[in-house]
Parts: structure tokens; C-alpha cells; sequence
């Protein structure tokens, strides 16, 4: 159970700390991480607080996360766990997409992002949701 606990929660401190570098201004992988239309069009670009906001939502799924290691003694665990299940469900709709642009389920399929998305975002989101399950209904020690 720990070592479930401590890679969700490294997975999500990592693309925190991503968003945040993202928010403050950089561009390091942008190009690829977002839906676009054509190679050059993107469907959408967010602002820096949007880029803050994800990047904080990583971070409290990550303590999320640590609370189900029962780190957090003065909060029930079943808070947690129900949260727990919560990022997971989210996770997988992420996983499962718009139907338009991203997911497993998307039309668009030929733009750099959409072969990512393939290959790496969506099967990532279904790590998580499988982990964030797995947490929050295998017993814990």
C-alpha cells in the first residue's frame, strides 16, 4: 500500500511542480501538451492562473494521497478514502477525454499532441485512476 501511496503522490508533486513552472513562465513542453486543432492551432491557451490552479489542484490530490498513509492522524480515513476516490474517478474521465480532442475516445488524432496523448497522457490518467482505486479499497496496514 505504501509504495501505491508514495507513486501517486510523486506523480502528482511532479506535474505540480510542472504546472507551476508553466505558470511562471515556461515553455519548456508546451508545445505538446496541449490540444490543437492543426499543428499550429491550439484549441485553447491558458493563463497563468488556470496554469496555478492545476498546478494547486496537483498538489492537494498529492496530499489527498499522503493522507491515506495516515499521516494526517487527526483526520478520519475515510475522508480520504472517499477523496481518494474521487481524484480516481476524475482521472479516468480525463483518461476516457471530450470526445473531440483528447482521451482515448478523441477524433482529432493526427497532431503532435494527440499521439501524446495516446501514448503518454491518457495512459498516465489511467495509472492514476487504477492507483487512486487501489488505495482507497485495498486494506490499509
Amino acid at each position: 500500500m505504501l509504495l501505491l501511496i508514495l507513486l501517486n503522490t510523486a506523480i502528482f508533486i511532479l506535474l505540480s511542480f510542472l504546472h507551476i513552472y508553466w505558470a511562471l513562465g515556461g515553455n519548456w513542453g508546451m508545445d505538446a501538451v496541449l490540444p490543437t486543432l492543426s499543428e499550429s492551432q491550439r484549441t485553447f491557451k491558458p493563463g497563468i492562473w488556470m496554469k496555478f490552479a492545476v498546478g494547486g489542484l496537483m498538489g492537494v490530490f498529492a496530499m489527498i494521497t499522503m493522507g491515506n498513509g495516515d499521516i494526517f492522524p487527526y483526520v478520519d480515513s475515510g475522508y480520504f478514502r472517499y477523496a481518494t476516490i474521487a481524484v480516481g474517478v476524475i482521472f479516468a474521465l480525463r483518461a476516457m477525454g471530450d470526445f473531440r480532442y483528447m482521451g482515448f475516445f478523441k477524433k482529432a488524432t493526427g497532431t503532435l499532441f494527440a499521439k501524446n496523448d495516446t501514448r503518454y497522457y491518457s495512459p498516465l490518467c489511467v495509472l492514476i485512476a487504477a492507483i487512486s482505486f487501489a488505495i482507497a479499497v485495498l486494506p490499509h496496514e
